[in-house]
């Protein structure tokens, strides 16, 4: 979902940005979840990929920012993959709302949890747009 909702932010704010979408977890191959898909088509941000790509088989040497929902993710990053801390944030970093530092992964849940996490991923994702100087 963040992936779609950064593509259309973007999009609609005319940003030319290689937008890549991976997990720390192994799911490779695997198709996205039907009520992300379902949520981002509510939203109006389709899906550009929905097949999961794992972030080991990245070249993230170029990535200016590594934007990740959970803590475990910028551990993993940086311990396994060798990222520099200074490159990876939690997301939940750029909440305008400061609803806290972590969002959960709302995989096995219902509609409603889905779209809240959107709701909250896409607020997050137009602060740090709104505010970054990642992309100057």
């Amino acid at each position: 979902m963040a992936h779609a909702i950064l593509a259309a932010e973007a999009l609609t704010r005319k940003l030319n940005i290689e937008i890549l979408s991976a997990g720390v977890d192994d799911y490779g191959g695997c198709l996205a979840d039907r009520l992300a898909r379902q949520i981002c088509d509510v939203h109006g941000s389709p899906m550009p990929k929905f097949i999961a790509t794992y972030v080991g088989d990245l070249d993230l040497s170029q990535a200016i920012r590594i934007l990740v929902m959970e803590q475990r993710h910028a551990v993993r990053l940086q311990e396994r993959f060798q990222v520099p801390a200074e490159r990876v944030s939690l997301l939940g970093e750029f909440d305008p709302q400061q609803r806290g530092l972590e969002i959960d992964d709302p995989i096995g849940t219902d509609f409603e949890v889905f779209d809240a996490c959107y709701v909250r991923m896409r607020d997050c994702i137009r602060h740090y747009l709104e505010t970054t100087r990642d992309l100057l």
